[in-house]
C-alpha cells in the first residue's frame, strides 16, 4: 500500500491545527486576504528512493450561501505544467491577465496586480493545488530548490499517481481537521490522467480517504484513446468538428469522405490499410481551406507563447495549430504569461514561503524533464467506477468538454464516454444558467451517477473562456442538484 510511514501517521493525533508557518496573510499585488490561505511544501519519500518536496497551495472557503464540508482539488495538466496557472487564471480565487500590468499599483510597484475572480471555485468548498510532480512549479526533489526540470528523475504515469497520492497523505498530516470533508478532484487536458489515477491510488491503497467524486474537463484518456501514440487514431473527429464549425466547405467535406473510404477509415485507418495517398491530398486540400486558428480555442485571438497552455501529446491527424487571426473573446488576454511574471516576484515568493533561489519551472508535453506517457486506456476504471468493481464506493464523475477545443474536441469526448457501454439515464438535452434561455451547454447523464457536459464556446481551458458557465457546471454537480434546464418561451430574468 502507498502510505506514509507509521510514525508519520502515528503523528496526525498529535497535530492540532493547522501549520501557522505556512500561513498566508498578504497577498502582493491583492493585498490583505480575506479568507485563510497557506502556502507550504509537503515532504516524502517516493517508493523509487526519492525525496520529494511538493508545494502546495490552500485556500478555506468563506462563510457564505454554499454548503461548507468540501475539499476541492484542482490540477493542471501538461505533463509538466504548473498548477498555479489554474489557480491564478482559472478556478482559484484570484485572476491575472493582461490588465493586471495596466494599473497604476503595478506602475509603481513593479508587482502585477491581481484581482478578485467572481467565479472562483473556491466559493463551493476549500480549494488546494499540488505542483507535480516535482519540479513542477515550485517544487523540488532532495536539497535542491534550484535545480532543472530534470532534477527529480523519471516520471511515469504510475509515479504520478503514487506522488499525488503521498502528496495528500502528508497534506492531511498538516491538516488533519480536513480529513473528514468530502473530497472533489478536479483537472483539465493531461489531468485527465492525473485525476482518474490519483482516485484510483486512492480507492486501492487509502480507502479512509473520504473521496466522493472527480471531475475533468477537455481530458486525455491514455495513450491508447486520446493523447498518445498507441491507437488507431485518425483525422475523423478533427474533421467532424472543423466542418461542424464551418470551417470547410461541403465540397471539400464531401471529396475528403469520398477519398478516404468513409468513416470507418477516417476513424481507423491502420485497421483498414491505411490512408491513400489521394484522401491524404484532400485532407491537405482541408488544411488549405481552414488556414490558421489557435489550438486550444477555434474562435480565439488571444495569443499565448508561454509553455504553461500547451497541450500534452498530440493524436495522431490531430490539427494543431499556433496563432490565431481574427477570432472573438469574451475574457481578457495575458493569464498565462502574466502569472509566470508574477510567480518570479520577489514579494511574491516571501508571502508564498519559497526560496529566492527556487526554480519555477512549467514544462509542456514532458518536455524540460523525464516523463512518460504509460496509461494506456481509462475506459475501464471509469465503468468500474460507474457500475463495476468500485460501484459501491458511490464516487460521482463528471467529463465535461469545450465545444470550441480543436485540440480535444467535444465529438470524440462525447464518443469515448458514450462508449463506456453505460446506459443513459437521461439524454442529451441543453443545460442553462438561468433556468430559461442562457444556455450553458448540453448534458447527458448516465447510470452509475456518470455525467458527461459541453460548455457552449468554450476553449480548452473551460473556467478561462467561460468563468460563469463553467461555475455553474462545477456548482450543480458538486451540489447534487440537476443542472439547470432550458425552458421554451420562458420569462427571461432580469440581470
Amino acid at each position: 500500500m502507498l502510505v506514509l510511514s507509521s510514525l508519520l501517521l502515528g503523528a496526525l493525533a498529535a497535530v492540532g491545527a493547522a501549520p501557522t508557518e505556512d500561513i498566508v496573510t498578504n497577498l502582493p499585488g491583492y493585498g490583505e486576504l480575506p479568507f485563510s490561505m497557506y502556502s507550504g511544501f509537503l515532504s516524502y519519500t517516493m517508493s523509487t528512493g526519492q525525496q520529494v518536496n511538493t508545494h502546495y497551495i490552500l485556500t478555506q472557503q468563506m462563510e457564505g450561501e454554499y454548503d461548507e464540508g468540501k475539499l476541492i482539488f484542482w490540477s493542471n495538466g501538461g505533463p509538466g505544467a504548473s498548477s498555479m496557472f489554474g489557480f491564478m487564471t482559472e478556478v482559484g480565487p484570484f485572476s491575472l491577465n493582461a490588465d493586471s500590468l495596466t494599473t497604476d499599483e503595478y506602475l509603481s510597484t513593479g508587482i502585477p496586480t491581481v484581482f478578485p475572480n467572481e467565479n472562483s471555485w473556491s466559493q463551493l468548498g476549500d480549494l488546494l493545488i499540488f505542483e507535480a510532480p516535482s519540479p513542477v512549479g515550485f517544487s523540488y526533489c532532495g536539497d535542491d530548490v534550484s535545480a532543472d526540470g530534470t532534477s527529480c528523475g523519471d516520471w511515469t504515469d504510475e509515479l504520478a499517481a503514487e506522488n499525488n497520492l503521498l502528496a495528500l497523505q502528508a497534506f492531511y498530516l498538516k491538516f488533519p481537521e480536513l480529513k473528514t470533508k468530502d473530497l472533489y478532484l478536479s483537472g483539465e487536458s493531461y489531468a485527465g490522467v492525473y485525476i482518474p489515477t490519483m482516485a484510483r491510488s486512492i480507492i486501492t491503497n487509502d480507502p479512509s480517504i473520504n473521496l466522493k467524486g472527480f471531475a475533468v474537463g477537455d481530458a486525455c484518456t491514455g495513450t491508447e484513446v486520446l493523447c498518445g501514440s498507441d491507437g488507431d487514431f485518425g483525422p475523423w473527429w478533427d474533421l467532424t468538428f472543423m466542418y461542424g464549425h464551418g470551417q470547410l466547405s461541403t465540397k471539400t467535406y464531401d471529396s475528403i469522405k469520398s477519398a478516404c473510404g468513409g468513416e470507418d477509415t477516417l476513424k481507423h485507418p491502420l485497421a483498414n490499410g491505411g490512408l491513400s495517398d489521394a484522401c491524404n491530398a484532400k485532407l491537405a486540400e482541408m488544411d488549405d481551406e481552414i488556414g490558421g486558428y489557435y489550438e486550444y480555442a477555434l474562435y480565439d485571438d488571444c495569443t499565448y507563447d508561454n509553455g504553461l497552455l500547451k497541450s500534452a501529446a498530440r493524436p495522431q491527424h490531430t490539427l494543431w495549430r499556433g496563432n490565431v487571426e481574427g477570432a472573438l473573446n469574451d475574457y481578457t488576454c495575458g493569464g498565462g504569461e502574466v502569472m509566470e511574471l508574477y510567480a518570479n516576484v520577489t514579494e511574491v515568493r516571501d508571502a508564498l514561503h519559497v526560496s529566492q533561489d527556487s526554480f519555477f519551472f512549467s514544462g509542456d508535453d514532458g518536455i524540460g524533464f523525464n516523463y512518460t506517457l504509460t496509461e494506456r486506456n481509462l475506459m475501464p476504471f471509469y465503468k468500474d467506477v460507474a457500475i463495476g468493481k468500485y460501484a459501491d464506493l458511490g464516487v460521482r464523475v463528471m467529463v465535461y468538454n469545450g465545444d470550441t477545443d480543436p485540440g480535444i474536441n467535444s465529438f470524440v469526448a462525447q464518443n469515448w464516454t458514450s462508449s463506456l457501454g453505460l446506459e443513459e439515464i437521461s439524454a442529451w438535452r441543453p443545460w442553462t444558467l438561468d433556468s430559461c434561455a442562457r444556455m450553458g451547454g448540453y448534458v447527458t447523464r448516465y447510470e452509475g451517477d456518470f455525467s458527461f457536459l459541453t460548455i457552449r464556446g468554450a476553449g480548452h481551458m473551460t473556467p478561462t473562456y467561460k468563468p460563469e458557465a463553467s461555475f455553474e457546471m462545477f456548482r450543480s454537480w458538486i451540489m447534487g442538484e440537476e443542472w439547470k434546464k432550458y425552458e421554451k418561451g420562458c420569462e427571461e430574468p432580469e440581470l
